[in-house]
C-alpha cells in the first residue's frame, strides 16, 4: 500500500466513523424522545404560543393557563412586575424585552390587553428534560449530550489515529533498524522485509540492495587481503633460502684477509643481509596478522644457518638517542648518497628515549629509504628529532622525515599505510613492495603512537612519527 493510499484510507476511516457517531447520537436522541424522557426543541414554543392564544381569547391575565413549560412575566402599563416565574438573567431579559420590542437570547410571545398591561412568554429552543424533577437536578441536556458526543468522537479519533502512527511507526522503525545494522557493518541477517508502504519498501529495496553490494565488497577485499597474505608468505619464503647463501658466503669471505676497503664491502653486505632478514620477518608478520600489540618478530641477521622465523618481541628500552640518530644518519647518507641527494639531521639534543630500538631504527630507515626514492638529485632529504614535554613531564617524541620530491597524490595520502600500496602514479617504483609506510605505521602503534603523511606547504612529502614518553 502507497503512503498516499494509506493517508486516505485514514482519512476515510475517521470521517466515517465522526458520521457513525454523529448518526448514533441522532437515533439515540430520537428513541429518547419518543420515549418521552426528553422532549423536542419545539416543545416551549408549541406551549408558549398555546397559553398565549388562550389568553387572548380570554383578553386577562390567568396564571393558570401557563403550565409548567411556561416561562412569563406580567407587566403592568408602567413596567411594573406583577406576576412572573422568572428570575436573574432570564427575567433581566424580559424586561429589556420589553423596553426595546426586541428578545436577547430569548424568544418571546406577546400579550397586550386593554388595561395597557402586557405579558410574555419566553421560550427557546432547547431539548429539556420530560421529568420536571430531572430539569431541576440534572445538567441541561444538550450541552450534556454535546460533551458526550465530543468525548466519544475524539477517542474514537485518537484510536484511529495511534493505529495507524503505530502502522508507519513500525515501518519506519524497520527501516532505521535496516539502516543501523548496515551503518554498524551487520551485513549478516537481519529484517529486510517489506514494511508494508510503498514508498518505505521502495527504501528498503535499496537497503537491501546496499547490503548485498556492501557484503559482496568485503567479501572480494577480504579475498584480496589473503591473496596479497598469500604473496606476500611466499615471497618470504622465496627471499629467505638467497639470503642466507648470501649471508653464508658474505661470512666466509669475513674470514679471509681482505683490505680495508673490501671489508668494509663485506660488513655492508653483512649489515644488509641482516636487515633484509629483518625485512622478511616484518613480511611474516603482515601475511600472519601478527597483533600489533606485541608480536613483532625481530630476528637475527641472516647467516649460514639461515634467518629465524621467529623471534621474542622486543621489550622497550631507554635508549641514547644520540647513537641511536648516528646510525641512522650514517645509513641515511649512504641511501641519499646512491641517489644523489643530501641527508640532514635535526635533533633537540635530547640525551635518552625509551623506545623499542631495532624496531623504530627499521621504521625510520624505512621512511628516509622512501623519500630518497622519490628525491630527485641534487635534493635532500631531512630527519628531525625532538621532543615535545608538557607541564607535568609527559611528552610526545617525534621524528619528522621530510624530502624536496613531488610530495603524495591524494590518492597515496589516503592508501598510502596500506599493505603492498605503490599506487603514486607521479613517483618511480624502483622495484619496492609498498611495506615500508606499512611497516612504520605498525612500528608506531606498538609504541602507543602514530604515522601521519601529509604535503608539506613548499612542496615535498613529509611522514611522522610520534609516540608518547615519559620520564
Amino acid at each position: 500500500m502507497s503512503l498516499g493510499a494509506l493517508l486516505w484510507r485514514y482519512l476515510i476511516l475517521t470521517g466515517v466513523s465522526a458520521a457513525a457517531l454523529a448518526a448514533a447520537w441522532w437515533i439515540t436522541l430520537m428513541l429518547l424522545m419518543n420515549a418521552g424522557f426528553v422532549l423536542p426543541a419545539r416543545t416551549q414554543s408549541d406551549h408558549a404560543s398555546d397559553a398565549a392564544a388562550a389568553m387572548r381569547l380570554q383578553g386577562s391575565f390567568d396564571a393558570s393557563l401557563a403550565d409548567e413549560l411556561c416561562n412569563y412575566v406580567y407587566f403592568a402599563p408602567d413596567g411594573t412586575v406583577l406576576e412572573t416565574n422568572l428570575s436573574g438573567r432570564r427575567l433581566a431579559d424580559a424586561k429589556e424585552a420589553r423596553r426595546t420590542l426586541e428578545g436577547g437570547a430569548w424568544l418571546y410571545q406577546r400579550v397586550d390587553f386593554s388595561d395597557g398591561s402586557l405579558c410574555l412568554f419566553q421560550f427557546d429552543y432547547s431539548v429539556l428534560y420530560g421529568n420536571e424533577a430531572l430539569r431541576g437536578v440534572l445538567p441541561d441536556f444538550e450541552l450534556v449530550s454535546l460533551v458526550l458526543l465530543a468525548v466519544v468522537l475524539v477517542t474514537t479519533v485518537t484510536l484511529i489515529t495511534r493505529h495507524y502512527t503505530r502502522r508507519l511507526r513500525r515501518a519506519a522503525d524497520k527501516l532505521a533498524a535496516a539502516s543501523a545494522r548496515i551503518a554498524e557493518g551487520q551485513l549478516e541477517g537481519g529484517d529486510f522485509s517489506s514494511a508494508g508502504v510503498r514508498e518505505l519498501d521502495g527504501a528498503m529495496d535499496a537497503m537491501r540492495t546496499l547490503k548485498e553490494n556492501l557484503s559482496g565488497s568485503l567479501q572480494a577485499q577480504w579475498r584480496m587481503e589473503q591473496q596479497r597474505a598469500e604473496q606476500m608468505a611466499a615471497l618470504a619464503h622465496d627471499l629467505k633460502t638467497p639470503l642466507t647463501i648470501i649471508g653464508g658466503n658474505a661470512e666466509l669471505l669475513a674470514e679471509d684477509a681482505l683490505s680495508d676497503a673490501q671489508r668494509a664491502n663485506v660488513d655492508a653486505i653483512l649489515r644488509n643481509t641482516r636487515y633484509a632478514g629483518e625485512y622478511i620477518a616484518s613480511l611474516r608478520a603482515l601475511a600472519a596478522g601478527a597483533d600489533s600489540a606485541d608480536t613483532v618478530k625481530n630476528p637475527e641477521p641472516a647467516a649460514s644457518d639461515g634467518a629465524q622465523e621467529h623471534a621474542a618481541p622486543q621489550e622497550t628500552e631507554r635508549v641514547s638517542l644520540p647513537e641511536f640518530l648516528a646510525e641512522i644518519q650514517a645509513q641515511g647518507q649512504a641511501l641519499c648518497r646512491a641517489r644523489g641527494c643530501v641527508f640532514r639531521l635535526l635533533t633537540d639534543g635530547t640525551s635518552m628515549l625509551p623506545m623499542r630500538r631495532a624496531e623504530l631504527l627499521r621504521a625510520l630507515v624505512n621512511l628516509v629509504e622512501n623519500a630518497a626514492r622519490y628525491t630527485p638529485r641534487g635534493g635532500a632529504v631531512t630527519l628531525e628529532s625532538h621532543v615535545r614535554r608538557a607541564p607535568d613531564g609527559a611528552g610526545r617524541a617525534v621524528f619528522t622525515v621530510q624530502d624536496t620530491g613531488p610530495g603524495f597524490t591524494p590518492e597515496a595520502l589516503a592508501k598510502g599505510m596500506q599493505p603492498l600500496y605503490t599506487g603514486e602514479k607521479s613517483r618511480p617504483q624502483d622495484g619496492h613492495m609498498g611495506l615500508g609506510l606499512t611497516f612504520a605505521a605498525d612500528v608506531a602503534r606498538r609504541h602507543g603512537g602514530a604515522l601521519a603523511l601529509r604535503n608539506a606547504a613548499g612542496g615535498g612529502a613529509v611522514a611522522e612519527l610520534s609516540f608518547p614518553v615519559w620520564g
